[in-house]
């Protein structure tokens, strides 16, 4: 079978289909030759003891430590946190950003596969007579100058990716997708401990109000005494203006307190994704103070994996190897099969016949031969970007280690500061109780019951600023480790 015509169009026969079936054959053995270089995991030594994963260690509690809030058995706490998971715009705004970062891979993906458009003309065209050679005379007979133009056609390109620049380029976007998605997580563990941050602080407060509370009943019981005893004429001025003026300055501190509370609030409410003060009727009830559950005993490794920061480190240094590849691919040919069919006729009996028809295949390659170096310094320039992703991943593996021991030498230092203050807070108030008794029996003098009143408010407050402060160190910690996204990724 040699080849056959229709009309003016030659169509060439097995040869020619032969040769195309071999060419496209060939074409996608080559694209498997994938150049450039391809990333491998680091492996990075840690402390000794940091131990791996083992299904029979009985101090590895995944459940405790994914969703640690609920060891601190706060139901208002855990609804708050599902609350910020669901409706945080912070949270929701980066899985958007995840959305985009998959479609600009699908973008780049898309380079694969052949380009195809469809186009199409259809109009009157009028040609110049005021041309010499506008008229040209077929057996002296002039051609109308108007003419009638029907087209339509399809194009087509295809770019073969030869040496896998393009699979260079879809495998950085699948990185890039990664990061966005470890960005995600990072905004959820952020908005996660600001979320216990300032539910303790608020609970916290609210005690550090109620004690406050007892302290200025007890301010106004002297201030009043010392008025009676004033006008009984037992007493003296120096008194009542000794008790006024511990009066005055637990009052002006309750003023902070309740500052300190409506702020935490909005605080809360905000991060719930939710306005100022919809939560109030729900946060306003004082409840017992969140109890501070025990730290783990053990450091799996694969809680420090599981740090957002870490994860994302990792996966811009492998997107970085994979520029390398693509830098790299820029140096061998390119080829691209562009195909075009494009009739053109007067008429529209006339738009499909064989006298018609216009097409091309044509197989185009390019190679870069001297452009001054320019590709070289892409790749050098790439191979140097890498290398300091490299770098910045093993810089975050010694932050986040660092971070990890001083939130542990944190808590451990609260527990014990805690401990203390609670045994300091315990005997003020057993020595405020003491005086008072002394002073309404007429056994000692006012001055030593203000002193007694003053120093146990502030064993009393102090002692809740710590523990307050402890629970926000069992965050940090929590935080340090990087658990708690998990639970809603």
């Amino acid at each position: 079978m040699g080849s056959f015509s229709v009309g003016e169009i030659k169509f060439r026969g097995r040869r020619f289909f032969s040769s195309v079936s071999f060419f496209l054959v060939m074409t996608g053995l080559l694209g498997a030759c994938s150049v450039g270089p391809r990333y491998h995991p680091e492996h990075v030594a840690l402390p000794a003891h940091y131990h791996e994963d083992d299904a029979s260690d009985q101090d590895f509690r995944p459940q405790e430590l994914v969703q640690w809030w609920q060891q601190f058995h706060d139901p208002v706490l855990d609804h708050l946190i599902q609350q910020a998971f669901d409706y945080n715009h912070d949270i929701r705004a980066t899985a958007q950003r995840v959305l985009v970062a998959h479609a600009l891979r699908d973008i780049e993906a898309s380079q694969w596969y052949p380009q195809i458009d469809f186009s199409s003309l259809n109009g009157d065209l009028m040609k110049s007579t005021s041309l010499s050679n506008a008229m040209p005379r077929i057996d002296d007979l002039p051609r109308d100058p108007h003419a009638s133009m029907l087209s339509y056609g399809f194009g087509a390109s295809w770019q073969i990716d030869l040496f896998g620049r393009i699979g260079h380029q879809v495998d950085a976007h699948d990185k890039m997708i990664a990061q966005a998605q470890e960005n995600r997580h990072a905004i959820m563990l952020t908005v996660l401990a600001e979320v216990a941050r300032n539910y303790m602080t608020l609970r916290g407060t609210q005690h550090r109000l109620a004690i406050m509370e007892q302290h200025i009943r007890t301010a106004r019981h002297l201030h009043e005494r010392a008025i009676r005893l004033q006008r009984a004429g037992v007493g003296n001025t120096l008194h009542v203006a000794q008790t006024a003026s511990l009066l005055h300055t637990q009052q002006s501190q309750r003023a902070v307190l309740c500052k300190t509370i409506s702020q935490s609030m909005h605080a809360l409410e905000i991060l719930v994704g939710r306005l100022p003060g919809s939560l109030r009727a729900e946060l306003t009830s004082t409840v017992p103070l969140p109890r501070v559950p025990p730290a783990p005993r053990t450091l799996p490794v694969r809680l420090l994996r599981h740090r957002p920061d870490i994860r994302r480190a990792e996966r811009a240094y492998a997107q970085a190897m994979d520029e390398i590849g693509t830098e790299v691919a820029g140096m061998y040919p390119d080829l691209v099969l562009p195909l075009t069919y494009n009739p053109n006729a007067s008429t529209f009996s006339q738009l499909f016949a064989a006298g018609a028809q216009a097409w091309q295949a044509l197989a185009m390659t390019s190679l870069p031969l001297g452009h001054g170096g320019r590709q070289q310094a892409r790749v050098r320039s790439a191979q140097a970007i890498a290398e300091a992703g490299r770098l910045k991943y093993h810089q975050q593996i010694l932050t986040a280690l660092r971070e990890v021991e001083d939130a542990i030498v944190a808590w451990n230092g609260k527990k014990t500061h805690v401990g203390l203050l609670h045994q300091a807070a315990q005997q003020s108030r057993l020595a405020n109780q003491r005086s008072r008794r002394l002073y309404e029996a007429g056994i000692s003098d006012l001055l030593n019951v203000l002193e007694t009143e003053q120093s146990a408010l502030r064993a009393e407050d102090t002692e809740l600023c710590a523990h307050i402060d402890w629970l926000h160190r069992t965050v940090d910690l929590h935080v340090a480790l990087g658990s708690g996204w998990e639970s809603r990724s």
